[in-house]
């Protein structure tokens, strides 16, 4: 099958600047709140690192075991998000995995913004790539792949942001559009 030269040209990292917002609104949140969400954030993504290590991990973490099958994690209906089990793993592993590395982001965010460390360009890098290995489970798991990914995530940020990003269209946003052009663009996977 040959591809559309204007498909062989997606660049995601181009497109993506195109829809992001050009402004930083320092003056809508204080200080003290920011600091106190970003230290509540970090404080419940490590706990669910904790969860993570343990589920897929057979980390033991004291004070996360209860026994019975109906009273520990055994009891999920993993159907309920992929009906094969090892996909349906894979998925829980891969979701709660990639929340788990934006936590670890705003560690490093936190240190350099309220902490005046030097942002540690190095871990940040890493933790992106931390993602992409959580998102290859993910697509996997729903026979996908980052480049179906991407392309249905632009044709969504297109139909908000038709020219550039505006604020007004990144507030009052048209759910029931974007959800169409998700599902138009290959956003709806029967597995």
């Amino acid at each position: 099958m040959s591809q559309n030269p204007a498909e062989s040209r997606f660049e995601y990292q181009t497109e993506a600047q195109r829809t992001k917002s050009p402004k930083f609104y320092g003056a809508q949140v204080g200080l003290a709140i920011f600091r106190r969400r970003l230290d509540a954030a970090i404080i419940a993504l490590q706990a669910l690192d904790e969860i993570k290590k343990a589920l897929f991990y057979g980390k033991y973490v004291p004070g996360l075991t209860e026994h019975g099958v109906m009273t520990n994690c055994l009891g999920l209906d993993l159907s309920a998000v992929h009906p094969l089990h090892p996909d349906a793993v894979d998925l829980v592993h891969g979701i709660i995995g990639k929340a788990t590395e934006a936590g670890e982001g705003l560690e490093a965010l936190f240190a350099a913004l309220l902490e005046s460390k030097p942002l540690d360009r190095v871990n940040i890098i890493e933790e992106v790539g931390d993602g992409f290995w959580y998102d290859a489970i993910i697509l996997t798991a729903l026979r996908s792949t980052f480049d179906e990914a991407q392309r249905t995530n632009i044709a969504k940020l297109r139909a908000r942001f038709p020219e550039k990003f505006t604020t007004t269209a990144a507030i009052d946003r048209d759910i029931s559009h974007e959800r169409q052009v998700l599902e138009d663009n290959g956003g709806r996977f029967t597995i």
